[in-house]
């Protein structure tokens, strides 16, 4: 059962690119036409990845860090852009926007966050992905080659790998960063939560590995961010972090 579901999301998925990439080189239908059949095919895709990679949306009340999470995403807002937030029990020390508007968050990246401010942080990150467009981008040049390479022979780790862990241009993270910026600095955040957080990644980059990766210029970032004045976040939340971690 699991192996058709696969099959189907890459028959979908495929179908999908190859449509994209020819109605853009080759523009036979009224623009409409294609963006309303953009959004059709996306939310398809949105589905399927929900059911094969088992994540948990925020705002259930099911566990602390879903009630957690939901009580970010409604803070972290942006009135362009309808996004759900979900959480995925992975170890590995990162977090994603993925087609359908989505950002999911790992649980190794929540326990590296000393505090909700840097959770913020990376969410506003991820969001700033998804405002520009940077996932869709991301799909056609990188997603798309490598599963028309693929073919049905695909498994359900190599398709992972490639919508968890292909990599951003320079360009993207820095449109990203700037975002994150902007963001926390309206909640009264300062933007050096990230450097904290980022510093830290860094000096764990043998443990890490998949973050820093995916993640270029490192350095730079971390400067972008630390520029900032370090102050005391004034947000206060209903749950307690430490706690919450602890749960995971």
């Amino acid at each position: 059962m699991k192996k058709r579901i696969w099959r189907d999301f890459l028959i979908l998925l495929v179908i999908f690119l190859g449509a994209w990439i020819f109605l853009t080189y080759y523009p036979i239908v009224d623009s409409e036409v294609v963006k309303e059949s953009y959004n059709e095919r996306e939310t398809e895709i949105k589905e399927k990845l929900i059911e094969l990679l088992e994540f948990e949306q925020a705002d259930s009340d099911t566990t602390q860090i879903l009630r957690a999470l939901g009580e970010l995403k409604h803070l972290v807002s942006d009135k362009d852009i309808n996004y759900d937030l979900y959480f995925s029990d992975s170890k590995d020390i990162n977090a994603y926007a993925l087609p359908g508007n989505m950002i999911v968050i790992n649980r190794g990246i929540i326990l590296e966050c000393d505090s909700p401010e840097e959770l913020i942080g990376i969410i506003a990150h991820e969001l700033g992905h998804l405002k520009l467009n940077h996932h869709t981008d991301q799909l056609l040049t990188t997603l798309g080659i490598e599963l028309l390479l693929a073919g049905n022979s695909s498994t359900a780790g190599e398709v992972t790998k490639v919508l968890t862990q292909s990599t951003f241009s320079r360009d993207m993270e820095a449109e990203a960063d700037d975002f994150a910026v902007k963001k926390l600095q309206e909640l009264g955040i300062s933007p050096n939560y990230l450097a904290k957080l980022f510093k830290k990644l860094y000096t764990k980059s043998d443990l890490v590995p998949e973050f820093l990766n995916s993640h270029p210029d490192m350095n730079k970032r971390i400067s972008k961010f630390s520029k900032y004045p370090f102050e005391e976040s004034k947000l206060e939340f209903t749950f307690d972090w430490l706690k919450v971690k602890n749960s995971l």
